[in-house]
């Protein structure tokens, strides 16, 4: 866990000084929590990767499409891989890993009149998996971009 912790605190302090526009956040969803570092969630199209920190260790690819694109508020729906490893549940420990499908809906909310740059956002997403059941994850989160 301080491995996972570190690296964060790297990436966010690469990004920072590269001064791309780079977004990074935190997910809370049903499933795990995501620590998330993507591309400007402003455009049209955007991406992101995922690594999941919960009682899963994985790592999720998302690419995503804005609907509506708007100061206050994006809303988006995408498509994501992923891959969990040793996966736990509360019947059984499986050694395999999860490669899985999911479909996100998403808002980004941009509250904040003087920065647009802090955004919460809502999102649930059908995850299809090939050695589990499907189920339908949701979630809640922050997301800040670097400009």
């Amino acid at each position: 866990m301080k491995k996972v912790i570190l690296l964060a605190f790297s990436l966010f302090a690469f990004i920072s000084i590269s001064q791309a526009q780079v977004a990074v956040g935190i997910n809370f969803q049903s499933s795990d929590t995501f620590i998330t570092v993507g591309t400007d969630p402003d455009k049209e199209f955007f991406g992101e990767a995922r690594l999941g920190i919960g009682h899963d260790i994985g790592l999720e690819l998302m690419g995503g499409y804005n609907f509506v694109r708007k100061t206050e508020v994006n809303a988006y729906v995408g498509a994501g891989l992923g891959l969990l490893g040793h996966h736990h549940n509360h019947k059984h420990h499986d050694d395999h890993n999860d490669l899985y499908l999911a479909i996100p809906v998403g808002v980004l909310i941009k509250p904040f009149n003087n920065t647009r740059n802090l955004g919460f956002l809502v999102e649930a997403a059908p995850v299809f998996a090939d050695h589990s059941h499907s189920y339908l994850r949701g979630g809640v989160g922050v997301k800040y971009t670097f400009r």
